[in-house]
């Protein structure tokens, strides 16, 4: 897989996060998080990037939204309160991204 498309997997997936993070806070504003939370998001963005090159360029291409449904699943376990599970669908929301862009 080219570096120039895991790259923009990573650019498109931080938007994402960032985008999301700044909507959950929109009751204060559509203010961009604090530099510590970007450089978070950044790193969670990447995370989740290498793991979709993975699947995509090895594994599979088929039902990715499963792969990431479970991913997010297992890392909000146990889901108890509707912010977790909205997490979830943050997970699934970047998989979407890099199902889009990933794939050759």
């Amino acid at each position: 897989m080219p570096l120039g498309r895991v790259l923009l997997g990573w650019a498109a997936v931080a938007a994402w996060l960032i985008g999301w993070r700044a909507a959950e806070r929109r009751p204060d504003g559509w203010a961009l998080p604090p530099h510590r939370d970007l450089a978070n998001l950044a790193g969670e963005a990447l995370l989740a990037t290498l793991f979709g090159s993975l699947w995509f360029g090895s594994l599979g291409a088929g039902a990715w939204w499963l792969v990431f449904l479970l991913v997010g699943a297992l890392r909000e376990w146990p889901i108890r309160s509707l912010g977790r599970g909205a997490r979830v669908a943050r997970l699934v929301g970047a998989g979407g991204l890099l199902a889009w862009i990933l794939p050759s």
